[in-house]
């Protein structure tokens, strides 16, 4: 077990009521920064997961601040693919005030844990990353971005991923003004080159950690042969990722989606929509209406810990060992906040998940110890640092429970229809649909689109684009906004006194499909 979990027990609390209703049961795991407990909601007699803020850290003002961010960050969320808070309340212990999250407690593995098990299949890859896509998709509609983006931050369960930790989420914002922050919250494998050079909080970060780990889940490897975490940032920022191969049963489009996810400006990333819409298609599935709001997951177990990148004073730009690589024209003026010597603190960005599939309805947990194989940075790749996912091939595929409707890839109020019930295998998979000519231009389509604040005529006009032809509002809503096109993706909004619904409408190989969000 790792010391960071022995550092931060607490046996003192066990069987403690917090709140009047949440008694306290077992300890799950820990991270740096706080501790998660399974217990009983003595009020709805149901086993939840508590997440508290670790004895050392309860002292700190900006300990305090994050959780009570994180809590407030994650209850503005309702999406299938976004764990969900339930509960937040500040108990006493020892004279301190120890805030705590509730969230529900569901059976499940990281997809840290699911990599380590063996290779996956693409199209579950593509299922997985979509779902990770669409649970971005909510967030950066709400303006949150989460800046912390990778496996163990993705737990797997029998109805599709979940995103869990928005612990250093953040609202929008551009990046600073020439002045170096004094840390980067992050996890060096997945962190965007602007996020280490101006530490902007922009939806297009999310988005380059999403091609990492798209590109991580197909190869097995990080897109960069480095020796150690600063070069690795370096990396980020100078250094151009190795082509995606060509793979069997990757389509061409999912290829040319990961190198656009790994661009180095911002400004030239698709955005998340995009993605889910893309990487829906290829895993073979369609997105439908679906207004409700589905469980939240327990936090992930965390091996590769997210960290704090502190530039030494006087420092403040670096490169590898050898002749420094050619820098890239930049999209704004750009410090590099590492150097050969930079000091990397590790903090907590994830906790150990609850493993509890087939435990008798939800009332067994077990927290999973990191592999005793796996060692930091070892084995995902040749000199992959601060990569520290254990060194097996890649995991297996997700399972949908049968005959129910998966997770939605897309927005909050999507839903997603599935071909299978059960976990694929190579040959439950079918290949991607292909057109018979490549190269032909695939002939424009209608679709009348749907949801539940209108419907949408809707065309692809021959280069590709999408045109709203015509638009109907639901009753009690009102069109709120339209931007018709033709245009990469077309928009209208439907309004009533409660929500605005926005639909984005994009073209996949001459057929209109939306996105649907619903504030």
């Amino acid at each position: 077990m790792r010391d960071d979990v022995d550092a931060g027990r607490q046996p003192d609390v066990q069987g403690q009521v917090l709140g009047g209703r949440y008694r306290l049961r077992e300890q799950l795991g820990s991270g740096g920064m706080a501790v998660v407990w399974s217990a009983t909601d003595e009020v709805l007699q149901r086993v939840v997961a508590v997440k508290m803020l670790a004895p050392h850290h309860a002292a700190k003002p900006e300990s305090l601040r994050r959780i009570r961010a994180e809590a407030r960050t994650a209850a503005t969320l309702s999406h299938p693919n976004v764990a969900q808070v339930h509960d937040y309340g500040e108990a006493e212990e020892d004279g301190q005030t120890v805030p705590y999250v509730v969230m529900e407690l569901v059976p499940g593995q990281t997809l840290e844990q699911r990599m380590a098990e063996g290779p996956v299949e693409p199209r579950v890859a593509f299922r997985i990353c979509a779902e990770v896509a669409a649970a971005l998709t909510a967030a950066h509609a709400a303006d949150l971005v989460h800046r912390d983006i990778k496996p163990s931050n993705v737990i797997v369960t029998e109805t599709g991923a979940k995103v869990v930790d928005f612990g250093i989420a953040a609202s929008v914002s551009p990046g600073s003004d020439g002045t170096l922050p004094d840390e980067v919250l992050g996890t060096p494998s997945y962190l965007a080159p602007e996020r280490l050079t101006d530490d902007a909080v922009e939806p297009a970060s999310d988005v380059y950690a999403l091609g990492v780990l798209l590109y991580k889940l197909l190869t097995r490897q990080l897109p960069w042969q480095v020796d150690n975490t600063v070069q690795l940032l370096v990396a980020h920022v100078y250094t151009e990722p190795a082509p995606l191969p060509s793979l069997t049963g990757v389509p061409d489009d999912v290829i040319d989606l990961c190198h656009r996810c790994l661009r180095k400006d911002p400004a030239l990333r698709p955005d998340a929509p995009e993605a889910a819409a893309i990487l829906a298609a290829a895993a073979g599935l369609r997105v439908v209406a679906d207004e409700r709001a589905h469980a939240a997951a327990v936090p992930a177990e965390d091996g590769e810990p997210s960290a704090v990148l502190i530039p030494p004073p006087g420092i403040r730009a670096a490169s590898p060992s050898g002749p420094p690589p050619p820098a890239p024209a930049p999209r704004r003026p750009r410090t590099l906040l590492v150097a050969a010597g930079a000091a990397v603190a590790l903090i907590a960005g994830g906790l150990v998940a609850a493993a509890v599939a087939g435990a008798p309805t939800g009332e067994r947990a077990a927290a999973t110890p990191p592999s005793a194989t796996g060692s930091p940075g070892a084995q995902a790749s040749p000199g992959a640092p601060g990569d520290t996912s254990p060194g097996g091939p890649a995991g297996g595929g997700t399972t949908t429970a049968g005959g129910g409707t998966p997770p939605v890839p897309g927005q909050p109020g999507t839903g997603v229809t599935a071909g299978t019930g059960t976990e694929p295998t190579g040959a439950d998979l079918e290949p991607t649909a292909e057109p018979t000519t490549p190269d032909a231009q695939p002939e424009p389509q209608q679709r009348t689109l749907s949801s539940v604040g209108g419907s949408v005529l809707a065309t692809c006009t021959a280069d590709g684009a999408a045109h709203l032809l015509s638009w109907e509002p639901a009753e009690t809503y009102t069109v709120a906004k339209v931007e018709a096109g033709p245009a990469i993706r077309a928009r209208i909004a439907f309004k009533n006194s409660e929500h605005t619904v926005r639909m984005t409408v994009g073209c996949l190989k001459g057929v209109p499909s939306a996105v649907t969000t619903t504030n």
